[in-house]
């Protein structure tokens, strides 16, 4: 099998390449204006994206480039015949993708929007632990601090703002907890001088569950869900973004024992998981879940907007 990188992106070089390079038999080949780090071992590297996408025989095109630049080489890559994964968000409204979603459908082919963190087996098992039909609070914050200036995500005409890039993180909030559930949702958004949104806060309740997510580009760092279920409270730090080469702890406190517990996790790259789970699918030709998926969390993000 082989992969085709567009764009060389810092995602890429940090997380994305190492867990691609755990597939023995994958090759991956990029394509990006910008020399490509030494460290990396490429199979091929094109200097242009329409170049690559006509000339690859790459069965699959990851999209890692600016976020106004998502929608168009998507429809490129999939009018080639190419499975398609896609850095968030997969485009920036939902017009976009309900166009993406019944251009892959009618070619058969995978359309996967790339976040992850829910894959890590601490959430997995978190999530496996409580009980949501008992009355339970979900508390979230990621942000992070103000970008340097020349960073794409200060300029709304690539489709920066704390808002396109961090609502599928909440969108998936939303999808995971609140699933099949009537909930009202109510969102607050802080927009600067040059109409980009600096931060966003929602709450979204149903008969049970109430969560509540902020989500900030210009504050001190916070990763973070704090979960109250029945008698216990999780912590799970490093939520959003789980680092690739530490292990990481979920703390639970028992509010009846009054005791802290600590269960410890081994170093997992989520990328990695999030691959295996989708080349298992290519194989199987198996896509209707992701296009379910994908129409979900857009209309949730339609909501929240």
């Amino acid at each position: 099998m082989k992969i085709l990188i567009l764009g060389n992106s810092n995602i890429f070089q940090r997380k994305i390449y190492y867990a691609l390079k755990k597939f023995k038999s994958l090759e991956i080949e990029i394509a990006s204006k910008r020399k490509i780090n030494t460290n990396l071992k490429i199979n091929q590297h094109y200097h242009s994206y329409g170049e690559a996408i006509k000339k690859t025989n790459a069965e699959i095109v990851y999209i890692s480039l600016i976020n106004s630049k998502h929608y168009s080489w998507v429809i490129k890559s999939l009018n080639e015949n190419k499975h398609v994964i896609v850095d968030k968000p997969l485009t920036l409204n939902f017009y976009q993708t309900k166009k993406l979603i019944n251009l892959a459908s009618r070619k058969k082919l995978l359309l996967a929007e790339a976040v992850v963190f829910h894959k890590h087996a601490r959430f997995e098992k978190t999530f496996l632990k409580i009980d949501l039909n008992k009355s339970t609070k979900i508390f979230c914050k990621f942000h992070i601090p103000r970008l340097e200036k020349n960073n794409f995500r200060n300029y709304k005409k690539y489709g920066g703002g704390c808002f396109q890039d961090m609502s599928p993180y909440a969108s998936y909030l939303i999808n995971i907890f609140l699933n099949n559930k009537k909930y009202l949702l109510s969102c607050k958004k802080k927009i600067n001088k040059i109409g980009i949104v600096e931060n966003f806060k929602l709450s979204a309740k149903s008969k049970n569950i109430f969560l509540e997510a902020s989500f900030s580009f210009n504050s001190s760092y916070k990763n973070e869900i704090v979960i109250y279920n029945k008698s216990k409270i999780y912590f799970l730090n490093y939520a959003f973004s789980p680092p690739i080469n530490r292990s990481l702890k979920l703390e639970i406190f028992d509010e009846i024992e009054k005791k802290r517990y600590k269960i410890n996790y081994i170093k997992q790259n989520v990328f990695y998981t999030y691959f295996n789970q989708l080349f298992k699918l290519i194989k199987k030709n198996k896509y209707n879940f992701f296009y379910k998926e994908i129409e979900n969390i857009a209309k949730i993000k339609k909501k929240i907007s």
